[in-house]
């Protein structure tokens, strides 16, 4: 490719003030409106109740396009819940990678097959052993709902409305984290999202369109800077859906980040060597949070961990994720 095309620059700026910020991010996605309370209807399926003391419900609801969203929804016994309020339990929505679907988060065992390869299993389960309800959901964008070709055709249908694919599986993120919050057994005001590689990233973006989501975990979730991605990043790693038109024309993810999810609790794990998370860009970001957080009386709220590794999903890193959990909600 012509290399100049790395260092392109916007055609029309339109800086957007910080009071803006949320609205113009929903308008770059393509949302129209973040679904109210109770206003998203869900059917559930087949139960178990499994030798780890968990019950596990088959759940979908439909997005805005009439597709059934495939999810496992994970109960803890009643005594295992942490910090339980009258109001109930604290819940999370949990994401896989392009590759993954809800069955892998709900497999028994917290497991990783291949030590520098491929997914880890069973982390959404294991948030559920430790006392979260945990939503697994297949969100748009995985391979297990579409394949890459049919996904450059729906974008070809889509963009010229403004709408994206990425907005359609942030809105459904949106859209199970309203699931939880309906469930009488949730306290609605703890609800969190997290996710690894896509699904990290549907998670910071739905909590940056709805602050009442109480919390994000993006791991290895495409959080720092577009425009370092762009200029540093593997251009061969997603297709062109992936990219969400105008958003640098308005604002980059440091801005982003800093006006639509300060002061809430906010992990981000970014490894050093990520194809999609170049260092430079996360650290922008970082330079714009860290004083925002300590402006709002909030610096505990933030955890940036940034191991030596490259796009992976470490046991370690969902202990970090357990542990930020059991922390904040």
């Amino acid at each position: 490719m012509n290399p100049a095309a790395r260092q392109a620059a916007a055609a029309h700026p339109a800086p957007v003030e910080d009071a803006l910020v949320r609205e113009r991010f929903l308008e770059v996605l393509g949302i129209d409106a973040v679904p109210a309370a109770d206003s998203v209807a869900h059917r559930l399926g087949a139960s178990e109740r499994t030798d780890d003391g968990l019950k596990l419900t088959e759940l979908t609801f439909a997005n805005r396009l009439g597709e059934d969203v495939p999810c496992v929804l994970m109960r803890p016994a009643a005594s295992g819940a942490p910090a339980a309020h009258a109001g109930g339990a604290p819940a999370i929505v949990c994401m896989p990678g392009t590759s993954g679907d809800a069955q892998q988060l709900a497999h028994p065992t917290l497991d990783r097959q291949f030590q520098h390869r491929g997914p880890l299993s069973g982390w959404a389960r294991e948030l559920a052993r430790r006392g979260f309800l945990a939503l697994a959901v297949t969100v748009r964008g995985t391979e297990a709902r579409s394949t890459l070709e049919a996904k450059e055709r729906e974008a070809k249908c889509l963009l010229p409305w403004g709408r994206t694919l990425i907005g359609e599986g942030v809105l459904e993120a949106v859209q199970a984290a309203r699931v939880l919050q309906s469930l009488p057994d949730v306290d609605a005001s703890r609800v969190g999202a997290t996710g690894f590689s896509l699904g990290g990233q549907m998670s910071w973006q739905a909590a940056a369109i709805a602050p009442w989501i109480a919390a994000a975990a993006p791991v290895v979730g495409g959080i720092g800077s577009m425009a370092a991605f762009i200029r540093q990043g593997d251009l061969d790693r997603h297709g062109a859906p992936w990219y969400l038109p105008h958003l640098l024309r308005h604002f980059d993810h440091p801005q982003l980040a800093r006006v639509c999810l300060c002061p809430r609790p906010l992990l981000i794990v970014a490894p050093t060597e990520d194809e999609d998370m170049p260092a430079e860009g996360v650290d922008t970001l970082v330079a714009e949070l860290e004083p925002a957080y300590r402006a709002a009386a909030a610096a505990d709220a933030l955890e940036v961990r940034r191991p030596q590794r490259n796009h992976l999903y470490l046991v370690e890193y969902f202990e970090w994720v357990a542990a930020f959990f059991a922390r904040v909600l």
